[in-house]
């Protein structure tokens, strides 16, 4: 059994399409085909079930899963204690980020590590909560940025800092003029908002709910930048958005701090519990809280 054949096997497992993970695996889907019979082979058992032009695990497929993903981890930390006796001299950083945050502070820590450690390269995903968890748990990170608690057990988490959240509407809107509201004074205000699948619509959910007050959404978008974008295209629109989002999002459009109650995201660092760290992911996590106060003294 080789080193290549189990992320072969683990690449398509996820993508459950041999073209997609030749190209994820820069090789050709011969050769994957190829490696995955060889396994599979060695193995005496099929690990996928063949079903039209996708794959899907097998009942013994999944249960090697697990076990190949551990393999992968405990290698990848043994490098990383390598990397570490060199002195960060090589080695790769994967670092987990949600949408929000990646253009807040996240460019100043990239940029600050580098000129430590040239020789080590980063790798920035742009994930959403969930699977950063997820991929934290599978080993593909090495630490995560995004909102503090954890939704996983397997899961520790670090604050980072808080953002209260604010409605933020166009100049033109009924409602530009107010500094504070409470969440049920938005019972009546058309609302564009991001899905339930989202940690940041599922807190403000909690906080209607809280008080009393079901709001009217009527629009969902997956990206906070498209829905500022819509309610300045429509002002008849409101949407909720972190303090950062909200007080950036142009001269035309007001932030207005939300309360009662009072409603504030968390960010946090996030690790897979009981994992081995290694020097670039701790390095990188003591740069975050100073790059994080920078911006903030920046933006007071």
């Amino acid at each position: 059994m080789e080193l290549r054949q189990i992320r072969y096997f683990l690449s398509v497992a996820e993508t459950e399409h041999l073209t997609q993970s030749a190209q994820a695996l820069f090789i050709t889907q011969s050769t994957l085909s190829h490696g995955l019979r060889q396994l599979e082979s060695e193995l005496g058992m099929p690990l996928f079930d063949r079903i039209g032009r996708g794959l899907k695990l097998s009942q013994a497929g999944i249960a090697f899963r697990s076990y190949a993903q551990r393999a992968l981890q405990e290698l990848d930390a043994g490098r990383m204690a390598l990397a570490d006796m060199a002195g960060l001299q090589s080695g790769t950083l994967t670092v987990g980020v949600i949408p929000t945050f990646l253009t807040h502070f996240i460019p100043d820590v990239v940029a600050a590590f580098s000129a430590q450690y040239p020789g080590v390269q980063v790798m920035v995903r742009d994930l959403r909560s969930g699977q950063i968890e997820e991929q934290l748990i599978a080993g593909q990170l090495d630490l995560g940025i995004a909102f503090h608690p954890a939704g996983r057990e397997e899961i520790e988490a670090e604050p980072l800092f808080d953002e209260r959240m604010h409605l933020v509407v166009h100049e033109s809107h009924p409602l530009a003029k107010r500094r504070t509201l409470r969440m049920r004074d938005l019972a009546d205000v058309p609302l564009a908002l991001l899905p339930v699948s989202f940690a940041t619509r599922r807190l403000m959910d909690a906080a209607f709910a809280e008080a009393n007050t079901k709001p009217q959404v009527r629009v969902e978008m997956e990206s906070v930048d498209a829905l500022l974008l819509a309610c300045r295209r429509a002002p008849q629109l409101a949407t909720i958005a972190a303090e950062h989002a909200a007080t950036h999002a142009g001269a035309d459009m007001r932030a207005i701090l939300l309360t009662e109650p009072r409603t504030v995201r968390r960010a946090g660092v996030l690790w897979r519990r009981d994992a081995s760290r290694s020097a670039a992911a701790r390095e990188f996590a003591g740069l975050l809280k100073p790059a994080v106060k920078q911006v903030q003294k920046a933006a007071a």
